[in-house]
């Protein structure tokens, strides 16, 4: 990550607040110091170029939710989709802070952006927050329930090893990708991150529909020590079409395994059950991790998946890894896929 140092920057307020006594104690903190902030603006990201080679499987892609590549053909590809960013923050005083982030997604190997439509992808945001209160925040932003189902997954939701969407997420996509065009993330969010308090933390958040889809409203808690860690997360638009999920996993030191149950009610893919089982070991050179993962659409061809990789650490920012995950769903045949590739962070 690469920092500049900046003069002061006009303060900001993007977020608006659900519950306006925080919003008055968030200003209370700022009109208390109204001079001497300090501000900074970051340059971030990731680049990552891989190769990846599916079979001539049946199973569709959707119960291999890192396959990336057709059948049979060698593939560039990334392991993480690659991305830059810029990271904003103003010290307010008194503890208290403002920032910005946005995020573009691209393909590294021709350059073009991951969506046509939608430029800063990966989010837009500008929040309000201090340590003891927490923050309130505004823009295009995940869905909390992405962050318990992302930390369920040893890979992050990354490489053909991936347990994704589809064995953390219960394959819940809530509205078509014309109307949005992520099914983690929610244009118009407005939301509230707690501070850490001795371990447990939650997130609530609304996105306004705006005249093109309903309001949704999210939320998770966590709770997380330096071995344990649970989480329970749920994202709604109403009641026919919602996502819960509870996650958990403990760290031995020598084995770190987890475990998921999502439950998607309707949304575009219809009513469905995932559960996952994962393990990551760390090494004297990265770590390696092993995934096993099933889904259970209400509609039947049930899928399961497994998934195990390696990363090797060049440096803190540069890795090595290498893949293979396999799913098989009822009346299809096996898809299986491996990949290879470099990931730079900065």
């Amino acid at each position: 990550m690469k920092t500049l140092s900046m003069a002061r920057l006009p303060r900001t307020l993007g977020a608006a607040a659900t519950r306006p006594g925080l919003l008055l104690a968030f200003a209370g903190l700022v009109v208390t110091n109204p001079v001497f902030a300090q501000s900074s603006v970051s340059i971030y990201g990731i680049v990552d170029q891989g190769l990846a080679k599916a079979n001539s499987g049946t199973t569709p892609g959707s119960m291999l939710p890192g396959r990336g590549a057709a059948s049979d053909v060698l593939t560039m590809k990334a392991g993480n989709t690659s991305r830059i960013g810029f990271r904003g923050r103003e010290d307010l005083g008194n503890d208290a802070y403002a920032r910005f982030q946005f995020e573009h997604r691209f393909a590294a190997d021709t350059g073009a952006s991951s969506n046509a439509n939608v430029f800063w992808l990966g989010r837009s945001v500008v929040a309000l927050g201090s340590k003891q209160w927490g923050e309130l925040y505004a823009g295009r932003e995940y869905s909390p329930a992405f962050w318990v189902a992302l930390n369920a997954d040893p890979t992050s939701w990354s490489y053909v090893s991936q347990l994704g969407g589809t064995y953390t997420y219960a394959n819940y996509t809530p509205v078509e990708a014309t109307v949005e065009s992520s099914n983690i993330r929610w244009n118009n969010s407005l939301g509230y991150k707690s501070p850490d308090m001795a371990g447990f933390t939650f997130e609530v958040a609304t996105a306004l529909g705006e005249g093109v889809r309903k309001k949704s409203t999210s939320g998770n808690a966590q709770y997380k020590t330096s071995q344990l860690w649970f989480g329970v997360a749920f994202d709604r638009l109403d009641a026919d079409n919602n996502l819960a999920l509870a996650a958990a996993g403990y760290d031995f030191g020598v084995v770190f395994p987890k475990l998921s149950y999502s439950r998607a009610k309707g949304g575009v893919n219809g009513d469905a059950k995932s559960y996952s089982l994962s393990a990551l070991v760390p090494t004297g050179f990265g770590r390696a991790y092993a995934s096993f993962g099933s889904h259970r659409p209400a509609a039947g061809l049930n899928a399961k998946m497994i998934g195990a990789g390696v990363q090797y650490d060049l440096s803190k920012r540069t890795l090595l890894y290498t893949n293979l995950g396999s799913a098989l769903r009822d009346g299809s045949t096996r898809t299986t896929a491996v990949d290879v590739g470099i990931k730079h962070s900065f």
